[in-house]
């Protein structure tokens, strides 16, 4: 033989066997995972299929192995589907499984809907608290309608819980028969007092004998006899006295009104 040819041939049956030797020794991709006899493949991974099923998840989608009775699967949690169901959460939004009978979740805790719900928080603004049907919620706590509402306040602007048929004012609950909400108007504050009574500053006073001034020295506000004047906190007629500054002893003093 031509021992060029010979030369070609032995060099061509070596480039040949590293080809196969190449790609023998690849490695082999998931689909081509083998699993052993009676197993099939579920997502790269081998499961017996006498006793496991291959489950897709109702919330991310993905293939996993389950037992055979629990063919379902609630954000990579295996469940029974005839005994229970994955709930979105009311408060959290977050997956929960819980008894179908149950029939939701809230705030993590599974509830049964036949006699609880989960009830938007009157007060704070995305909350929701576990309650009894029928019930509301005020700041997290379950409260009876039937004897209690969250009545608009008269001074924030937020309601107040209080028994039915009452007001709130600056979240104090009060009988409209025997209290008010007064306002003051120089403070442009409110207090709660008893009817036909007046706010000075906080301070309650009864409106058909009294009035709220300022001092004409501190610019405090003082409750005083009605047509009466503040002088250093002491009520005067301005009809009898005027308020006027002692240089003797340094303060002011009520002297006899100037005849005008």
């Amino acid at each position: 033989m031509n021992k060029w040819l010979f030369y070609g041939t032995v060099f061509i049956a070596i480039v040949i066997t590293g080809l196969v030797v190449s790609v023998s020794s690849a490695p082999a991709s998931q689909n081509e995972v083998q699993c052993e006899g009676g197993q099939e493949l579920c997502n790269g991974v081998c499961y017996n299929t006498l006793i496991q099923k291959c489950v897709t998840d109702q919330i991310t989608h993905e293939q996993l192995v389950c037992r055979a009775r629990q063919s379902a699967s609630c954000n990579g949690e295996c469940y029974d589907p005839t005994r229970y169901k994955c709930f979105t959460d009311l408060v959290t939004e977050e997956p929960n499984i819980c008894l179908t009978i149950q029939g939701g979740s809230c705030n993590g805790k599974c509830f049964n809907s036949l006699t609880h719900e989960c009830v938007p928080d009157d007060v704070l603004e995305g909350e929701r608290t576990f309650c009894k049907r029928g019930m509301k919620a005020y700041m997290g706590e379950c409260y009876n309608p039937g004897y209690y509402a969250c009545v608009p306040d008269d001074i924030s602007e937020t309601c107040t819980l209080c028994k039915v048929g009452q007001k709130a004012c600056n979240g104090e609950c009060y009988d409209t028969n025997r209290y008010a909400c007064a306002y003051d108007s120089i403070s442009e504050t409110s207090a709660l007092c008893r009817a036909r009574e007046g706010s000075c500053n906080g301070v309650c006073y009864p409106t058909a004998s009294n009035i709220c001034v300022v001092d004409n020295v501190t610019e405090e506000q003082v409750v005083c006899k009605l047509n009466e004047e503040s002088c250093a906190g002491t009520c005067y007629s301005p009809l009898k006295n005027d308020c006027t500054y002692s240089e003797e002893r340094g303060r002011y003093i009520l002297t006899p009104a100037t005849p005008k």
